[in-house]
């Protein structure tokens, strides 16, 4: 059995209705408007989670001036 759906209504003026219904056998409007809804949703959950991990990464502490390529040399003399 299909996922359950519940109906969505938007108003758009009249004349992009008439459009619409003239281009009708050529796009499949409720497919466009779900695709748009749904890529729309996953953008703004991709904003809110880089939001997240950008506070979390401003919280960390910072560490000492050159920590990184010491830790890079060491790994390198340690093969």
């Amino acid at each position: 059995m299909g996922k359950k759906s519940d109906v969505v209504s938007v108003k758009v003026p009249r004349e992009i209705k008439k459009e619409m219904e003239k281009l009708s056998g050529k796009i499949n409007w409720a497919e466009e408007i779900r695709g748009f809804i749904t890529n729309r949703i996953r953008l703004v959950q991709a904003e809110e989670n880089v939001k997240r991990l950008e506070e979390s990464i401003s919280k960390l502490p910072e560490l000492p001036e050159g920590t990184v390529s010491g830790l890079v040399r060491e790994d390198r003399d340690s093969h």
